[in-house]
């Protein structure tokens, strides 16, 4: 009898998984134990590499209930110069630069962040995130990091013929897009060329996807410099500028029939400036203007209703938490999209301001670190996505 069994054990087979359900399993895992499960088979590997189980796992990964997450970017003084360098090509100094990534501690009710060096050699005020991906600028090239792979890519440099003069004055501005349709990252670089007389700009967009390449669009309407980061939702990046003739416009660019358009500006919006930054509010794009926040305790919202309209509205920072905002003579401003939370930061503190839009409540989050900030650097922050993205970067 008991030989029986072990016979009837040994021609046992188990049965094979669905592959539907072997998806729904993968998508629970976490990114790390992904990356290892690529080793597995050629089946698994291109399963997880696919751009079908890539935007699976980010929307899986959104949907989970997660802690806040930051990146900050601390940049020392006498490095910044890297990225105002005169040069298309990767410096070999980086300076002295670290991305650190910042996360609630414990309860969210005790409002504290831990730093946690994530990447170093990296970083830089116009950092942009979007969709678990951060775009960065070295030496005016365009870069690519993904945190959760830990992967980092390079992207060629734009053969501009701006560049090739042996004028001052030249710029480079990126902005981040993601076409849902076509399923799409886009690089869109502007290279602006100012002089005492006359303004000069180039348009170029980049598709991340093997055998990308920077290619050359038309822009029959004037040229203009951006303002601040861009922000992108639905395929349409949104960006300040100011040209020659106007400080107050709002340009947009479709990624998917990659043409620009211009927003007509609302009324009353203090001109553009630091204090004026794009967010995404309830899935619109908005204006956020806190420009006498510190003064009176008023900051404007306006919201692009229908792509043609704006609201306004006022709020007030309420009377016991005027103290919170005293000491900001100087913010960036960051938005967290799932609780519609803006993030008021200086270039050098030990703490944060989540300011909720649809409470118009204001509470201070503590920044946790061994050692004091050092005022030789500056501090950048931005909000990063809650999905993670196991993105496979290639060009």
């Amino acid at each position: 009898m008991v030989k029986y069994r072990l016979r009837r054990r040994a021609d046992f087979v188990a049965p094979e998984i669905p592959f539907d359900l072997m998806i729904e399993i993968l998508t629970r895992l976490p990114a790390k134990s992904l990356m290892r499960f690529r080793c597995v088979s050629k089946l698994w590997s291109c399963l997880i590499r696919s751009r079908y189980f890539t935007n699976l796992y980010l929307t899986v990964s959104s949907s989970r209930p997660q802690l806040l997450g930051l990146y900050m970017s601390l940049i020392s003084v006498h490095s910044v110069r890297h990225f105002k360098c005169d040069s298309m090509e990767l410096c070999h100094n980086r300076g002295n630069s670290d991305l650190l990534s910042l996360r609630l501690s414990s309860s969210f009710a005790e409002s504290s962040l831990e730093l946690d060096l994530t990447f170093p050699g990296m970083g830089g005020d116009r950092m942009v995130v979007l969709r678990g991906l951060i775009l960065y600028t070295i030496c005016r090239k365009a870069c690519i990091y993904n945190p959760t792979t830990r992967q980092s890519l390079i992207l060629p440099a734009v053969k501009s013929d701006i560049f090739a003069q042996q004028e001052p004055n030249k710029r480079v501005y990126y902005f981040f897009g993601h076409d849902p349709i076509q399923d799409q990252y886009k690089i869109v670089c502007i290279v602006v060329l100012g002089s005492k007389y006359r303004l000069t700009s180039e348009f170029w967009v980049f598709i991340v996807e093997p055998g990308g390449f920077w290619k050359r669009i038309k822009h029959d309407d004037q040229a203009h410099i951006p303002i601040g980061q861009g922000l992108c939702i639905n395929g349409v990046i949104y960006y300040l500028a100011f040209s020659n003739t106007c400080r107050d416009t709002l340009y947009c660019f479709d990624g998917r029939s990659e043409k620009f358009h211009k927003i007509q500006a609302p009324h009353g919006v203090s001109n553009f400036c630091v204090s004026v930054s794009f967010i995404e509010h309830r899935g619109k794009p908005a204006l956020f203007d806190y420009l006498n926040i510190r003064e009176t305790g008023v900051s404007e919202l306006w919201v692009l209703e229908d792509g043609v309209t704006w609201s306004r509205k006022s709020l007030v920072v309420k009377p016991c938490q005027r103290h919170l905002v005293d000491d900001f003579s100087f913010m960036t401003v960051m938005v967290h999209g799932q609780n519609n939370e803006v993030i008021l930061a200086l270039r050098n503190t030990c703490y944060l301001l989540c300011y909720d839009l649809i409470n118009n409540d204001l509470r201070k989050v503590n920044i946790n670190r061994e050692s004091p900030p050092d005022q030789r650097r500056y501090v950048y922050v931005n909000v990063m996505d809650t999905g993670e993205n196991i993105l496979y970067l290639e060009t």
